[in-house]
Protein backbone atom coordinates (compact mmCIF):
# COMPACT_ATOMS: atom_id res chain seq x y z
CA UNK A 1 0.00 0.00 0.00
CA UNK A 2 1.67 3.88 -1.24
CA UNK A 3 2.25 6.11 1.47
CA UNK A 4 -1.11 7.88 0.14
CA UNK A 5 -3.23 5.18 0.45
CA UNK A 6 -1.93 4.30 4.01
CA UNK A 7 -2.58 7.91 4.82
CA UNK A 8 -5.93 8.22 3.58
CA UNK A 9 -7.57 5.21 4.75
CA UNK A 10 -7.98 7.08 8.16
CA UNK A 11 -10.26 9.12 8.78
CA UNK A 12 -8.42 12.09 9.81
CA UNK A 13 -4.79 13.19 9.16
CA UNK A 14 -2.34 15.97 10.15
CA UNK A 15 -1.22 18.98 8.46
CA UNK A 16 2.25 17.21 8.17
CA UNK A 17 0.74 14.19 6.25
CA UNK A 18 -1.05 16.45 3.96
CA UNK A 19 1.88 18.22 3.34
CA UNK A 20 3.92 15.08 2.42
CA UNK A 21 1.26 14.09 0.42
CA UNK A 22 1.57 17.43 -1.53
CA UNK A 23 4.94 16.44 -2.08
CA UNK A 24 4.66 12.86 -3.41
CA UNK A 25 2.30 14.21 -5.93
CA UNK A 26 4.14 17.28 -7.13
CA UNK A 27 4.75 15.20 -10.39
CA UNK A 28 1.02 14.91 -11.13
CA UNK A 29 0.99 18.71 -11.86
CA UNK A 30 3.52 18.28 -14.48
CA UNK A 31 1.54 15.71 -16.19
CA UNK A 32 -1.36 17.52 -16.01
CA UNK A 33 0.59 20.16 -17.55
CA UNK A 34 1.69 18.27 -20.55
CA UNK A 35 -1.14 16.74 -21.31
CA UNK A 36 -3.09 20.28 -21.91
CA UNK A 37 -3.61 20.21 -26.15
CA UNK A 38 -4.13 23.87 -26.09
CA UNK A 39 -2.88 26.91 -27.24
CA UNK A 40 -1.57 29.51 -23.71
CA UNK A 41 -1.69 33.45 -24.13
CA UNK A 42 1.26 34.98 -25.52
CA UNK A 43 2.52 36.30 -21.91
CA UNK A 44 1.84 32.62 -20.13
CA UNK A 45 3.71 29.17 -20.89
CA UNK A 46 3.19 26.24 -19.07
CA UNK A 47 5.47 26.77 -16.45
CA UNK A 48 3.67 30.07 -14.97
CA UNK A 49 0.39 27.33 -14.62
CA UNK A 50 2.56 25.15 -11.98
CA UNK A 51 1.81 26.92 -8.84
CA UNK A 52 -1.82 26.95 -10.27
CA UNK A 53 -1.67 23.05 -10.33
CA UNK A 54 0.13 23.25 -7.03
CA UNK A 55 -2.61 24.77 -5.52
CA UNK A 56 -5.39 22.79 -7.12
CA UNK A 57 -3.51 19.43 -5.39
CA UNK A 58 -3.50 21.03 -1.92
CA UNK A 59 -7.07 21.90 -2.33
CA UNK A 60 -7.48 18.15 -3.29
CA UNK A 61 -5.48 17.25 -0.11
CA UNK A 62 -8.02 18.89 1.90
CA UNK A 63 -10.88 18.42 0.55
CA UNK A 64 -10.46 14.50 -0.29
CA UNK A 65 -12.55 12.05 1.24
CA UNK A 66 -11.52 8.33 1.17
CA UNK A 67 -15.27 7.47 2.09
CA UNK A 68 -16.51 8.09 -1.47
CA UNK A 69 -14.38 5.76 -2.94
CA UNK A 70 -12.45 7.53 -5.35
CA UNK A 71 -8.69 6.75 -5.43
CA UNK A 72 -6.73 10.14 -3.99
CA UNK A 73 -4.92 10.27 -7.54
CA UNK A 74 -7.95 10.65 -9.41
CA UNK A 75 -9.15 13.17 -6.64
CA UNK A 76 -6.29 15.17 -7.23
CA UNK A 77 -5.99 15.14 -10.54
CA UNK A 78 -8.95 16.48 -11.56
CA UNK A 79 -8.43 19.07 -8.67
CA UNK A 80 -5.11 20.17 -10.52
CA UNK A 81 -6.38 20.54 -13.65
CA UNK A 82 -9.91 22.23 -12.75
CA UNK A 83 -7.68 25.12 -11.15
CA UNK A 84 -5.41 25.73 -13.99
CA UNK A 85 -8.50 25.34 -16.74
CA UNK A 86 -10.07 28.02 -14.01
CA UNK A 87 -7.31 30.09 -14.26
CA UNK A 88 -7.12 30.00 -18.06
CA UNK A 89 -10.61 30.94 -18.36
CA UNK A 90 -9.36 34.37 -15.89
CA UNK A 91 -8.11 35.14 -19.71
CA UNK A 92 -9.87 35.63 -23.06
CA UNK A 93 -7.06 33.64 -24.79
CA UNK A 94 -8.94 33.87 -27.86
CA UNK A 95 -8.93 37.55 -29.23
CA UNK A 96 -11.81 38.99 -30.87
CA UNK A 97 -9.79 38.95 -34.75
CA UNK A 98 -9.49 35.22 -33.90
CA UNK A 99 -13.08 35.23 -33.26
CA UNK A 100 -13.88 36.50 -35.78
CA UNK A 101 -11.88 34.00 -38.16
CA UNK A 102 -12.90 31.08 -36.02
CA UNK A 103 -16.82 31.86 -37.61
CA UNK A 104 -14.80 32.27 -41.19
CA UNK A 105 -13.74 28.87 -40.48
CA UNK A 106 -17.09 27.79 -39.38
CA UNK A 107 -18.76 29.37 -42.35
CA UNK A 108 -16.33 28.14 -44.93
CA UNK A 109 -16.55 24.45 -43.88
CA UNK A 110 -20.01 24.57 -43.87
CA UNK A 111 -20.11 26.08 -47.72
CA UNK A 112 -17.21 23.32 -48.84
CA UNK A 113 -19.08 21.00 -47.10
CA UNK A 114 -22.24 21.31 -49.21
CA UNK A 115 -20.15 21.64 -52.85
CA UNK A 116 -18.52 19.02 -51.87
CA UNK A 117 -20.22 16.84 -50.94
CA UNK A 118 -18.17 15.62 -47.76
CA UNK A 119 -16.32 17.07 -45.12
CA UNK A 120 -13.85 19.46 -46.24
CA UNK A 121 -9.74 19.18 -45.35
CA UNK A 122 -8.23 21.42 -43.23
CA UNK A 123 -5.95 22.17 -46.32
CA UNK A 124 -9.06 22.96 -48.55
CA UNK A 125 -10.48 25.21 -45.89
CA UNK A 126 -7.29 27.48 -45.78
CA UNK A 127 -7.24 27.69 -49.48
CA UNK A 128 -10.89 29.04 -49.32
CA UNK A 129 -10.27 31.23 -46.37
CA UNK A 130 -6.96 32.66 -47.65
CA UNK A 131 -5.03 31.56 -45.46
CA UNK A 132 -1.75 29.48 -44.95
CA UNK A 133 -2.02 25.70 -43.62
CA UNK A 134 -0.17 26.80 -40.82
CA UNK A 135 -2.38 29.63 -40.36
CA UNK A 136 -5.17 26.93 -40.07
CA UNK A 137 -3.34 24.56 -38.22
CA UNK A 138 -2.90 27.58 -35.51
CA UNK A 139 -6.91 28.42 -35.70
CA UNK A 140 -7.68 24.59 -34.96
CA UNK A 141 -5.56 24.58 -32.00
CA UNK A 142 -7.10 28.01 -30.90
CA UNK A 143 -10.56 27.10 -31.67
CA UNK A 144 -10.08 23.08 -29.67
CA UNK A 145 -8.36 25.09 -26.36
CA UNK A 146 -11.42 27.49 -26.66
CA UNK A 147 -14.12 24.26 -26.26
CA UNK A 148 -12.07 22.83 -23.80
CA UNK A 149 -12.34 25.76 -21.56
CA UNK A 150 -16.29 26.79 -22.24
CA UNK A 151 -17.32 22.84 -22.09
CA UNK A 152 -14.58 20.87 -20.11
CA UNK A 153 -13.55 18.72 -22.49
CA UNK A 154 -17.30 17.74 -24.11
CA UNK A 155 -15.58 18.03 -27.62
CA UNK A 156 -18.52 20.16 -29.16
CA UNK A 157 -21.06 17.24 -28.36
CA UNK A 158 -24.34 18.47 -28.02
CA UNK A 159 -26.52 15.19 -27.37
CA UNK A 160 -27.08 13.07 -24.79
CA UNK A 161 -24.40 10.30 -25.99
CA UNK A 162 -21.01 9.61 -25.35
CA UNK A 163 -18.77 12.35 -26.43
CA UNK A 164 -15.47 11.88 -28.65
CA UNK A 165 -13.22 13.10 -25.82
CA UNK A 166 -14.91 10.31 -23.23
CA UNK A 167 -14.70 7.44 -26.16
CA UNK A 168 -10.86 8.47 -27.34
CA UNK A 169 -9.92 8.15 -23.29
CA UNK A 170 -11.48 5.34 -22.69
CA UNK A 171 -10.12 3.44 -25.83
CA UNK A 172 -9.09 0.53 -23.57
CA UNK A 173 -11.97 0.54 -21.00
CA UNK A 174 -15.70 -0.21 -21.35
CA UNK A 175 -18.05 2.41 -20.72
CA UNK A 176 -20.57 2.15 -17.78
CA UNK A 177 -23.11 4.08 -18.75
CA UNK A 178 -25.09 3.49 -22.48
CA UNK A 179 -22.84 0.52 -23.30
CA UNK A 180 -23.79 0.20 -26.74
CA UNK A 181 -23.86 3.19 -28.15
CA UNK A 182 -20.72 3.66 -26.98
CA UNK A 183 -19.38 0.45 -28.31
CA UNK A 184 -20.89 1.62 -31.45
CA UNK A 185 -19.26 4.91 -31.09
CA UNK A 186 -16.03 3.50 -30.29
CA UNK A 187 -16.13 0.94 -33.50
CA UNK A 188 -17.19 3.64 -35.88
CA UNK A 189 -13.79 5.69 -34.42
CA UNK A 190 -11.33 2.97 -34.19
CA UNK A 191 -12.06 2.91 -38.22
CA UNK A 192 -12.13 6.60 -38.86
CA UNK A 193 -8.77 6.78 -36.59
CA UNK A 194 -7.09 4.05 -39.72
CA UNK A 195 -8.10 6.63 -41.91
CA UNK A 196 -6.18 9.69 -40.80
CA UNK A 197 -2.62 10.32 -42.14
CA UNK A 198 0.23 8.79 -40.19
CA UNK A 199 1.47 11.29 -37.79
CA UNK A 200 -2.15 12.29 -36.91
CA UNK A 201 -3.42 8.75 -36.29
CA UNK A 202 0.15 8.41 -34.20
CA UNK A 203 -0.25 11.42 -31.79
CA UNK A 204 -4.05 10.05 -31.40
CA UNK A 205 -3.28 6.92 -30.09
CA UNK A 206 0.04 8.07 -28.43
CA UNK A 207 -2.10 10.48 -26.08
CA UNK A 208 -5.48 8.90 -25.96
CA UNK A 209 -3.96 5.16 -25.43
CA UNK A 210 -0.74 5.44 -24.46
CA UNK A 211 -0.92 8.25 -22.02
CA UNK A 212 1.88 9.97 -23.39
CA UNK A 213 2.60 13.65 -23.04
CA UNK A 214 2.40 16.45 -25.89
CA UNK A 215 6.52 16.82 -25.09
CA UNK A 216 7.37 13.08 -25.34
CA UNK A 217 4.68 12.56 -28.32
CA UNK A 218 6.83 15.08 -29.72
CA UNK A 219 10.17 13.33 -29.28
CA UNK A 220 8.53 10.08 -30.61
CA UNK A 221 7.11 11.76 -33.76
CA UNK A 222 10.52 13.96 -34.20
CA UNK A 223 8.39 17.52 -34.25
CA UNK A 224 8.28 20.29 -31.31
CA UNK A 225 5.85 20.16 -28.89
CA UNK A 226 3.51 23.05 -30.79
CA UNK A 227 3.27 20.97 -33.66
CA UNK A 228 1.66 17.87 -31.91
CA UNK A 229 -0.97 20.06 -30.27
CA UNK A 230 -1.58 21.12 -34.08
CA UNK A 231 -1.84 17.93 -35.21
CA UNK A 232 -3.75 16.40 -32.24
CA UNK A 233 -6.55 19.43 -33.37
CA UNK A 234 -6.47 18.62 -37.00
CA UNK A 235 -6.97 15.26 -35.54
CA UNK A 236 -9.85 15.66 -33.69
CA UNK A 237 -11.55 18.09 -35.82
CA UNK A 238 -11.49 15.38 -38.61
CA UNK A 239 -13.15 12.91 -35.95
CA UNK A 240 -15.41 14.97 -35.31
CA UNK A 241 -16.49 15.67 -38.95
CA UNK A 242 -16.43 12.25 -39.81
CA UNK A 243 -18.39 10.70 -36.08
CA UNK A 244 -20.86 13.78 -36.91
CA UNK A 245 -20.24 15.44 -34.09
CA UNK A 246 -18.98 18.73 -34.73
CA UNK A 247 -21.01 21.42 -33.67
CA UNK A 248 -19.25 24.69 -32.91
CA UNK A 249 -16.33 25.53 -30.91
CA UNK A 250 -16.77 27.26 -27.75
CA UNK A 251 -16.21 30.94 -27.65
CA UNK A 252 -17.36 30.87 -31.65
CA UNK A 253 -20.75 32.25 -31.34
Amino acid sequence: MSNAAEVYARTVITDEERNKLVEEFLPLVRHVLGRLPISLPAFMDREDLFEVGVLGLMNAARSYDSSRGAQFKTHAYVNIRGAILDELRRYDIVPRSRRDRMKLFHRSSEELEEQLGRPATPDEIAVAMGLSVEQVDDLLVNMHGASVLSIDDAESNEGDGPSLGTALACMNTPSPADAAEARELKARMAEEIQNLPQNERRVIVLYYAEGLLLKEIGEVLGVTESRVSQLHSRAIFKLNKALGLARDCGGCS
